[in-house]
């Protein structure tokens, strides 16, 4: 029996590319996403910590007033983070349909070799039957000539 092949191979493994080209971009987008995080949990670790030392023991105005200075800084970067989070959770949503889109391209294509294989061996399974029959058939009439005689006589 011959080996199966699918005609479409080559736009399989092209479809396969883009995928995982998309996924790949879909996993930068995710990261960016996820360093955007960190930086806020990291900016509000900070800005707790100077908000309990702010009061503390043996700190003078001016220790004060660099905090505040320091907190303030940090309220405008958890806000800039905050807006480029923002907008990087919107690219990666884009990303996200844009590699779904790319798999179900895909899939479209695996599914239809799958299915032109399943095919192709059931094809390749009766036409073996048929041949084992014609096989078995003909040795029968071999061993006994008048059968072969009576079955042409009867058509």
């Amino acid at each position: 029996m011959r080996r199966f092949t699918f005609k479409l191979e080559k736009v399989l493994e092209v479809r396969a590319y883009y995928e995982r080209m998309a996924e790949l971009v879909l996993a930068e987008k995710s990261g960016r996403c996820t360093l955007l995080e960190m930086d806020l949990r990291a900016n509000a670790e900070c800005t707790r910590a100077a908000a309990r030392d702010r009061y503390g023991r043996g700190r003078t105005l001016t220790d004060f007033m660099a905090t505040e200075l320091y907190v303030r800084r940090l309220l405008q970067e958890r806000e800039r983070t905050m807006k480029s989070l923002v907008a990087a959770e919107l690219e990666r949503e884009n990303a996200r349909v844009a590699y779904l889109e790319k798999s179900k391209d895909k899939e479209i294509l695996e599914k239809l070799k799958d299915r032109k294989r399943e095919e192709y061996y059931k094809a390749a399974g009766r036409a073996e039957v048929r041949i084992l029959d014609d096989i078995a058939q003909n040795l029968r009439f071999a061993d006994n000539p008048f059968a072969a005689a009576s079955l042409a006589a009867e058509q």
